[in-house]
């Protein structure tokens, strides 16, 4: 395996932090069944305990990765230190449903420290088209573990609320040469206007291993946290009155959190995460609403006052979240409690994990299967080659 020289962990100083923001918020995938409230710890042990339950029954092997697709491109533009993911074309008429094309798989052709990314909607000449068209996009690293969980590596997740995130030069998410991606993504036609073919083009700068400059970026990885857990449904059902939701778990190296935010739907009251073991919150957070009262979004907290926040993977922390809904029915939109963010950490310490652990299946299972499920039944890709 490619491995680049371990290195000290660092605490960086409060100044080069000012401007930290990249969160991973994945939108749901899964069409199964959720996972229990109050769901035991990811330890070691409830992983074993878990391995019959959590993958489909007498097909432990993960399922193929996509085969190459005319649907994805990778452009690297080297002397702007920046690549670009570009999915399309997708036909999008005028008041369809939304469209989920098959996931793309992705070579990326860059050895280096990714600083965070932006994205537009274009045409095949390059023209700016409305952002509304993207409802969301996750890009996954199924090569790599998230931090919580044997599911693979959330790298990225946007939508029309995040349209970009970056990290100060300092700091940067590594990827070695040939990192494979999974991009899903989710389009939204307009009511009002068709689009044969649009485009989603994704930059990422990025510093490479060979030319960092200066001064060397401090790797730093992502990671997410659902009140789910780690495998299924990422919705619940909201009825009336006040309701909640956790999940507990353990990291899979000791770090520091630099950044966390939180998703939540209309009616939700606040989202947390705390250290179990030793019985303290470790950040809680209410929404941002509007005049309605309805939600528009969860603040991002940059922990770099104090260093960050340490976790161990000797502890439990829990995700918690509360609603409080005032309609005499269930909320339309059901409910949702995630937390993204990044740590520090010494990327020697990822321990090695496997491929067939059930929730590396199922999960990888769920990224792919459904957007393959509401393809054939909703709207279409255009096969066209070529772009913008």
């Amino acid at each position: 395996m490619w491995k680049r020289c371990p290195r000290a962990l660092t605490v960086l100083p409060a100044p080069h932090l000012a401007s930290l923001g990249l969160l991973l918020l994945p939108h749901p995938l899964s069409s199964h069944a959720p996972a229990p409230r109050g769901q035991a710890p990811d330890t070691p042990a409830a992983q074993e305990r878990a391995h019959a339950a959590s993958a489909h029954a007498g097909d432990p092997a993960p399922p193929r990765l996509p085969s190459a697709s005319p649907l994805i491109d990778v452009r690297v533009r080297a002397a702007d230190r920046e690549f670009e993911i570009v999915v399309g074309p997708v036909s999008l008429p005028a008041g369809g449903p939304h469209l989920r094309p098959p996931v793309q798989l992705a070579e990326l052709p860059v050895a280096g420290w990714m600083h965070g990314f932006s994205w537009r909607m274009r045409d095949r000449e390059g023209n700016r088209l409305p952002d509304r068209l993207l409802h969301h996009v996750n890009v996954i690293d199924p090569d790599n573990r998230e931090l919580f969980s044997a599911v693979p590596r959330r790298i990225l997740a946007a939508g029309r609320e995040t349209k970009s995130e970056f990290l100060p030069g300092v700091l940067g998410v590594p990827l070695a040469p040939g990192t494979r991606v999974l991009v899903s993504a989710m389009f939204a036609p307009l009511p009002e206007a068709s689009h044969d073919e649009a485009f989603l083009h994704i930059r990422l700068p990025y510093t490479p291993f060979d030319d960092p400059g200066l001064v060397e970026p401090v790797d730093v990885y992502p990671f997410y946290l659902d009140v789910m857990g780690p495998v299924g449904e990422k919705e619940f059902p909201l009825p009336p009155g006040t309701h909640g939701s956790s999940w507990e778990g353990s990291p899979a190296v000791d770090g520091r959190i630099l950044a966390v935010g939180g998703h939540l739907h209309d009616y939700g009251e606040w989202i947390r995460l705390e250290d179990v073991t030793a019985g303290k919150v470790i950040w809680e957070m209410e929404p941002e609403v509007d005049g309605e009262g309805r939600t528009v979004g969860v603040p991002t907290s940059r922990l770099w006052w104090r260093g960050g926040v340490r976790i161990r993977k000797s502890h439990v922390y829990r995700i918690s979240v509360q609603y409080s809904n005032p309609l005499g029915h269930p909320a339309p939109d059901g409910a949702m409690g995630a937390i993204g963010g990044i740590i520090v950490a010494r990327d020697e310490d990822w321990r090695e994990f496997s491929r067939e652990h059930p929730d590396y299946v199922q999960d990888l299972r769920n990224t792919l299967e459904k957007p393959n499920e509401a393809g054939q039944a909703h709207g279409h890709a255009s096969r066209s080659n070529g772009g913008s």
